[in-house]
C-alpha cells in the first residue's frame, strides 16, 4: 500500500467518488455541478491508498481552527471523506490513513485534528475524544408564546441564495463564539450554496443588525409537505444560527415566532445548555431530544494546546497522558495556571489523550470522567483541582457538519 497525496483535479474528484462509493448515501456533486464540486474540492488535502495504480482509500482534510474554552484560537485540521472501495475494506486501510494523515498534520503544525464521526467506534482508537455535543430543539409555535416581547427593530429579510458573502462576514466575526467553533472554510461556504439553489423547498434567511454592522443571521427552509397551505404542520428546519450577542439571539428566535403561517420549527443542532426554554411561556412546547456527539477533537501538539487552554485555579496537578500515536504527547505532564511543562513528578491523574481531549474542550468534567472510569485519581482533590482548572460557563458547540 502506498499512500501519497492526491494534488490534481482528476485525482481529487476520483478520491471523492471513491467516498461515495464507500458512503452509499451521497450524490454525485460532480454530475449536477462540475463548478461546485470543483471548489468544494479545491482546498482539501486529500491523500490515497494505492495498490499499485489502483486507488482503495481515501482521507481528506481542510484547513480551519477552532475555538478553545478561554477564547484562544489554535490550528484545526478539519478530518473529512475517509473512506475505502468496498471491495477493499476490512484490510486495515483506513487505518494506515488516518494515522499517516495525523502525523502529517503534525508534522505541519496542526494543534488538533477534528472530524464528524459516521460511527462514533471508530475514532477513539485514533486519539479522538469527543469534545462537544448537540441536542435536537422541537418548538410547537401553537402552544406557546415568547415569554418577553422581542423588538423587530433591526432585523432584515435578504436573499438566501445571494447573501453568503454577508453570512461569511458575520460568522467570521463573532467576538465570544462558544468553545468548539470552527473556522469556516471556502469549501464549507460553496456546499451551503449549493444546498441553497438546489434545495426542493424554499429557503429563507434574515440579518440582525445596522447595515455593514450586522451582529447575527438566521437561515431556514421550509420541510416538505403534500400541501403547504393547508397542512396542520407546517414546519420550517434551521440550517444555520449565528448570534454575536443575547440581543441578536433573542431577535433572530423573535423572527421565527413572528410567522404566523407556522407551527413549527426545528433546530437540527443546537448547545445542550442552549438558554431557548428560557425564552417561551410555556416550555412544555420545546422538545429536546437526540442527543448525539458532535465535535471529535484529536490533540497533535499536546504542548501547545495545554499552552493555549489557559487553565484556571491556583494549583498544578500532574498528569499522566497516555499516547500511542505521538511519544511527545505521552508522559508526565505538569498542568496549571503558569501553563504546561513535562515533569518528573508522580502524577496525580493518569487520563488517555482522547479523553484529555474531552475534558479540556469542557464536553464533561473531571468528575464525571473519573466516575466513569476514563480518569484516575491517585492523589485525594486532583479530580476537584482539574474541574476547576478547566471549568467553563458555556458548554462548547460548533453547530456546524462537514
Amino acid at each position: 500500500m502506498d499512500i501519497r497525496s492526491i494534488t490534481d483535479e482528476a485525482g481529487r474528484r476520483q478520491a471523492f467518488a471513491l467516498f461515495r462509493e464507500a458512503m452509499l448515501g451521497i450524490g454525485d456533486l460532480g454530475r449536477s455541478s462540475p463548478e461546485a464540486e470543483a471548489r468544494f474540492l479545491r482546498d482539501g488535502k486529500p491523500f490515497g491508498g494505492y495498490e499499485g495504480d489502483v486507488l482503495r482509500g481515501v482521507v481528506n482534510g481542510y484547513d480551519s481552527s477552532v475555538i478553545l474554552p478561554g477564547g484562544e484560537r489554535v490550528s484545526h485540521l478539519s478530518v473529512t471523506h475517509v473512506g475505502v472501495s468496498p471491495e477493499a475494506s476490512r484490510r486495515g486501510i483506513a487505518r494506515r490513513l488516518l494515522a499517516d494523515q495525523l502525523h502529517r498534520a503534525r508534522a505541519d503544525g496542526y494543534v488538533v485534528a477534528g472530524l464528524r464521526a459516521s460511527d462514533p467506534r471508530i475514532y477513539g482508537r485514533y486519539g479522538y475524544g469527543v469534545a462537544s455535543w448537540s441536542v435536537r430543539q422541537d418548538i410547537d409555535l401553537t402552544r406557546t408564546r415568547l415569554a418577553a416581547g422581542t423588538s423587530r427593530e433591526g432585523i432584515r429579510i435578504v436573499d438566501a441564495r445571494e447573501s453568503f458573502e454577508l453570512f461569511r462576514k458575520i460568522a467570521d466575526t463573532d467576538p465570544k463564539p462558544r468553545a468548539a467553533t470552527l473556522s469556516r472554510w471556502d469549501g464549507w461556504w460553496s456546499m451551503q450554496e449549493y444546498r441553497t439553489a438546489h434545495g426542493t423547498t424554499p429557503h429563507h434567511a434574515v440579518v440582525f443588525g445596522q447595515q455593514g454592522r450586522e451582529r447575527g443571521f438566521l437561515r431556514f427552509h421550509v420541510e416538505p409537505s403534500e400541501n403547504w397551505f393547508t397542512s396542520s404542520r407546517r414546519t420550517v428546519i434551521v440550517d444555520d444560527l449565528v448570534a454575536h450577542d443575547g440581543e441578536a439571539w433573542r431577535a433572530l428566535n423573535g423572527h421565527l415566532f413572528g410567522q404566523d403561517i407556522l407551527h413549527r420549527v426545528v433546530f437540527p443542532s443546537r448547545p445542550v445548555d442552549d438558554p431557548l426554554p428560557l425564552l417561551l411561556d410555556n416550555p412544555r412546547a420545546l422538545e429536546i431530544s437526540d442527543q448525539r456527539d458532535e465535535s471529535w477533537i484529536r490533540p497533535l501538539d499536546l504542548k501547545a494546546l495545554l499552552s493555549a487552554r489557559r487553565p484556571g485555579g491556583t494549583r498544578d496537578v500532574i498528569l499522566a497522558v497516555e499516547d500511542d500515536l505521538f511519544p511527545e504527547n505521552a508522559g508526565i505532564w505538569s498542568v496549571g495556571p503558569a501553563g504546561a511543562v513535562k515533569s518528573p513528578g508522580k502524577p496525580a491523574v493518569s487520563v488517555t489523550i482522547s479523553d484529555l481531549a474531552t475534558l479540556l474542550f469542557g464536553a464533561q468534567s473531571a468528575a464525571h470522567l473519573a466516575a466513569s472510569g476514563r480518569l484516575v485519581a491517585d492523589c485525594e482533590g486532583a479530580v476537584e483541582d482539574l474541574d476547576r482548572m478547566f471549568e467553563t460557563s458555556r458548554k462548547p458547540h460548533s453547530g456546524i457538519s462537514f
